[in-house]
C-alpha cells in the first residue's frame, strides 16, 4: 500500500515569546485534521515543539492535504493573535515521503525548539530521510537504521556541546539561548494509521547528553 507522510511545522504564536504554544491552538488543529479523516487524510497526529505547531498527516499520494493544513496553521494564527502571543515570521518547515508500506513500518519524526539545527551531523544518509528546517522525519529498522541507531545519534558528546539537546515533548519549551532542545517521536504505519507516538528521549539514558548540551561553555 503506497502511503503519503508529511510532517508541517510553522510557529504561530507562543505563550512568553517563543516558549510554548497555547494548548487551544493545539486543541483547535486537532479537531479541524480529525474532521478530515476519512476523507482528505487517513490518519493526523499535531504536537508542537517550543513555539511551533507540529501537524502529522497519512494520506493517499493523488491527495493534496495543503489547503487543509493551511486552515489549521490559519486558525492557530488567529487564536495566538486575539491572545496577543509572540509571532514569528518564519516559513513552514514541510517533509513529505510517499513510500510503500512494509509489514512492519517504523516512522522517526525529530523536531527541533531551533533552526539552528545541524541535521547533517545527525542524519544517517538514505534515500528515505528528509530533513526541513526543524523537522527530520526518516524511515527506520529492516533496510534502514534501527530506531535506536537514529536516536543514539542524538547521545554523540560533540554534536551536545553544540547545544543539541535530546528531551521529552514536556520538555521541549525554548527557555535557554545556547541549548536546542530536540525532540523524538517515534511511531508504527499500517494501512496509513499511525500507533504512538513513542516519546523516543523520555528516558533517563539521555540524562548525560543532556547534560553536555547544558554545560555548554560560551565566551
Amino acid at each position: 500500500m503506497r502511503i503519503t507522510v508529511s510532517v508541517f511545522a510553522k510557529s504561530v504564536g507562543g505563550v512568553c515569546e517563543t516558549t510554548r504554544v497555547f494548548p487551544d491552538i493545539l486543541q483547535t488543529a486537532a479537531k479541524m485534521l480529525k474532521k478530515a479523516e476519512g476523507d482528505i487524510l487517513i490518519d493526523s497526529f499535531v504536537t508542537h515543539t517550543a513555539d511551533r505547531l507540529v501537524l502529522i498527516t497519512t494520506h493517499a499520494p493523488d491527495v493534496q492535504p495543503d489547503q487543509l493544513i493551511d486552515a489549521a496553521f490559519s486558525a492557530a494564527e488567529e487564536i495566538a493573535e486575539k491572545r496577543h502571543l509572540f509571532s514569528g515570521s518564519d516559513p513552514v518547515s514541510v517533509c513529505r515521503m510517499t513510500i510503500e508500506e512494509r509489514e512492519n513500518e517504523p516512522l522517526l519524526v525529530f523536531l527541533a525548539g531551533s533552526d539552528m539545527i545541524p541535521w547533517g551531523e545527525v542524519m544517517i544518509p538514505n534515500q528515505n530521510t528528509l530533513a526541513d528546517g526543524v523537522v527530520f522525519l526518516t524511515r527506520a529498522g529492516g533496510e534502514f537504521p534501527s530506531t535506536a541507531e537514529f536516536s543514539e545519534r542524538f547521545a554523540r558528546r560533540g554534536l551536545n556541546q553544540l547545544g543539541v539537546c535530546p528531551v521529552s515533548l514536556c520538555d521541549s519549551s525554548n527557555v535557554r539561548t545556547t541549548v536546542i532542545p530536540v525532540v523524538g517521536l517515534g511511531f508504527s504505519l499500517f494501512q496509513g494509521k499511525l500507533t504512538g507516538p513513542v516519546d523516543l528521549f523520555d528516558t533517563p539514558l539521555f540524562d548525560a547528553p543532556r547534560f553536555w548540551a547544558s554545560d555548554r561553555r560560551t565566551e
